[in-house]
């Protein structure tokens, strides 16, 4: 793994490698299964590469987060007279545990229309389990009849994989059942948003997660629990 003139990703994979061999030799003694020896390079390899791709769109993520809280992207600001603005996310650990979603619809005047929260099956990083929020999100404000918004999420990779989803080959299942939901809608505009601009459905999401709250709803209006910091935004405080 320290001969630096072996290409990097070769000899990053090495640990997947050893992983694909010790579930080949189980696979081998308890299932009497004939593993192919390509498979399991093959397959290590790919593993690998997901890895590492999936760490360096987390540490962009990081470090644009960073930056965009130098030039003072940091607090939620109303859209537009007429306009509706809907903030997202997905509160994702790892795949072995629910993931917790939430979104809350505000108008320009900055009152919430509506809110929402429910709990997905596992999914193998955050990228996918925003993605899937993102679905859902819009499936429940067309199901609304809310045919126009702005949707707002504090994940970079997830608005990339909108705007540029030929990039991301691995999520077109998801990217296409969101596309279609988009035809059906007039207008859907998505945008990235700070972190700080964006809490609110990240503490609803996180209720899920870190409360074990697994009760879906939806309800007009915003959580009596988040009442007075809706309120701070309404009217701008800081």
């Amino acid at each position: 793994m320290e001969k630096q003139d072996i290409d990097r990703e070769l000899r990053e994979a090495i640990p997947w490698l050893v992983w694909e061999i010790w579930k080949a030799r189980n696979s081998t003694l308890y299932a009497a299964k004939t593993n192919s020896p390509y498979f399991v390079v093959a397959t290590a390899l790919e593993e690998a590469k997901e890895w590492l791709q999936q760490q360096a769109l987390s540490q962009q993520e990081h470090s644009q987060s960073l930056q965009r809280q130098v030039i003072g992207e940091r607090f939620w600001t109303k859209p537009a007279t007429g306009k509706l603005k809907c903030n997202l996310h997905s509160s994702w650990i790892k795949n072995s545990f629910h993931i917790g979603g939430a979104w809350i619809l505000r108008n320009h005047e900055g009152d919430a229309v509506f809110h929402a929260r429910d709990a997905f099956l596992p999914m193998v990083n955050r990228l996918a389990a925003e993605l899937q929020v993102i679905l859902w999100c819009l499936r429940s404000l067309n199901e609304l009849r809310i045919i126009s918004c702005e949707v707002w999420s504090d994940s970079r990779a997830a608005i990339d994989a909108l705007t540029s989803p030929e990039e991301y080959p691995k999520y077109r299942s998801q990217i296409i059942k969101i596309q279609q939901v988009i035809r059906v809608m007039r207008e859907v505009s998505f945008h990235l948003s700070s972190p700080k601009a964006n809490s609110l459905a990240k503490d609803i999401a996180c209720s899920v997660t870190r409360e074990g709250r697994f009760t879906s709803y939806l309800a007009r209006g915003g959580p009596a629990w988040l009442h007075n910091r809706i309120e701070s935004e309404r009217r701008g405080r800081r």
